[in-house]
C-alpha cells in the first residue's frame, strides 16, 4: 500500500507543477499588467525608464521573452519565492506573504464544508439506497436534484434571507458578512463567538452543494453493492437489507468514495469563491478574482499552485481511505 500511494503521491506532484507552470505561461502570455500599471489613458505619461523598471522587478515586462519571465519564475518557485503582486497594487506584496494570510481563512470554508457535506451526503445516500422508493427516498433525492440545479449565488441568497427571517421573527440571527467585528476586541471571548457564529451560514452553503452531490453519488454505488452476489448471501442467512450493508456492503460502496473526494474539494473551492465574495471574507478566493481583475500574473499563478496543493492532498487522502478500504491495493 506505501508503494501505491507513493507513486500515486508522485503523479500528483508533477501534475500539480504542470498545471501550475501551464497556468503562469497562460496568464503571462494573454494578461496585460503593464496596461493597468501605466494605462494608456493616462493624462501625464510615465517615463519609458521608469515603466520599464516597475515591469522589470514585478518580472513582467512583456518586452523579456516569455520563457525568460518563466525560467525567472521557476527560479523563484524552487526557493519558495513566487514574486510579487503586480497590476493596480504598486506596493509588491509578496504572493507568498499574501496567501499565507488567506490560507487559513479559506482552508476553514473548504475543510468544514467538505467534511460535514461528505458525512451527511454519504449517510443520506446509504439511507436513500436501503430504503429505495420509499418516501425518504424520494424527498432526498428531489431536495438533492434541487440544491444541486441551484447556481452557489442563489444558495447563499436564500441563506441569508432565511437567517434575515429568523432575525425578524425571534430577534437572534448568525452575521450576514465579515467574518471579524471590528468593534470587539481581537482575540476576545466576544469576538472569537461572533467568528464562530459568522462560519456557520458559510459552511451551510458548501455543505449543501457537497452533501447534495454526495448523497447521489452514494446511492448509486450503494444499489450497486446491493445487487452483488456475496451481500444477497448474506441476506439469505437471514440479515436484515441494513445488516448485511453495514457489516459487508459499507466498505465496497465507499471504496469509489474515495477517487470522488478529491474532485470534491476542488468544488468546494469554487463555491468558497462565491462565498468568501457574498460574505465578504478575505480569504484566496477573494484574491483569486482580484488578481484576475487587476492583470495580476504572479497572484493568478500563486492561487493555481494553492489548489492545485489542495487538490494533491486530497487526492491523496483519498489514495490512502481507497487503499484502507480496498484489500486488493494492499
Amino acid at each position: 500500500m506505501a508503494r501505491f500511494v507513493a507513486i500515486r503521491a508522485l503523479t500528483y506532484v508533477i501534475l500539480a507543477f504542470l498545471a501550475t507552470s501551464f497556468a503562469y505561461l497562460l496568464a503571462a502570455a494573454l494578461m496585460n499588467p503593464q496596461e493597468v500599471l501605466y494605462p494608456p489613458i493616462a493624462t501625464e505619461p510615465v517615463p519609458y525608464q521608469t515603466a520599464q523598471m516597475y515591469l522589470d522587478v514585478r518580472n513582467v515586462n512583456p518586452d523579456t521573452p516569455l520563457m525568460e519571465r518563466y525560467a525567472n519564475w521557476l527560479g523563484g518557485l524552487v526557493r519558495g519565492d513566487l514574486g510579487v503582486t503586480t497590476g493596480t497594487n504598486k506596493s509588491m506584496v509578496p504572493v507568498t506573504t499574501e496567501l499565507a494570510n488567506r490560507i487559513p481563512i479559506s482552508l476553514r470554508l473548504v475543510v468544514l464544508g467538505t467534511i460535514i457535506g461528505t458525512v451527511a451526503g454519504v449517510l443520506l445516500g446509504m439511507i436513500a439506497a436501503v430504503a429505495r422508493d420509499s418516501i425518504g427516498d424520494r424527498l432526498t433525492t428531489l431536495l438533492a436534484f434541487f440544491i444541486l440545479s441551484l447556481p452557489t449565488p442563489v444558495i447563499i441568497l436564500i441563506v441569508q434571507q432565511t437567517n434575515q427571517g429568523i432575525m425578524d421573527v425571534t430577534g437572534w440571527g448568525l452575521p450576514a458578512i465579515n467574518p471579524i467585528n471590528p468593534l470587539l476586541t481581537p482575540g476576545s471571548w466576544a469576538s472569537i463567538e461572533y467568528q464562530i457564529k459568522a462560519l456557520v451560514m458559510p459552511t451551510i452553503v458548501l455543505s449543501l452543494s457537497a452533501a447534495a452531490s454526495y448523497s447521489r453519488y452514494m446511492k448509486v454505488t450503494t444499489l450497486d453493492v446491493l445487487g452483488s452476489d456475496y451481500l444477497r448471501t448474506a441476506r439469505a442467512k437471514g440479515l436484515t437489507r441494513g445488516q448485511a450493508m453495514n457489516r459487508h456492503g459499507l466498505r465496497m460502496a465507499l471504496i469509489p468514495m474515495g477517487q470522488y473526494f478529491a474532485f470534491a474539494v476542488g468544488a468546494a473551492f469554487t463555491g468558497s469563491l462565491f462565498v468568501e465574495l457574498m460574505f465578504n471574507w478575505q480569504g484566496v478566493g477573494r484574491f483569486a478574482v482580484s488578481a484576475i481583475g487587476m492583470a495580476d500574473v504572479n497572484g493568478t499563478a500563486g492561487v493555481v499552485l494553492y489548489t492545485a496543493v489542495l487538490t494533491l492532498l486530497s487526492a491523496t487522502f483519498a489514495d490512502i481511505l481507497q487503499g484502507a478500504l480496498d484489500p486488493r491495493i494492499r
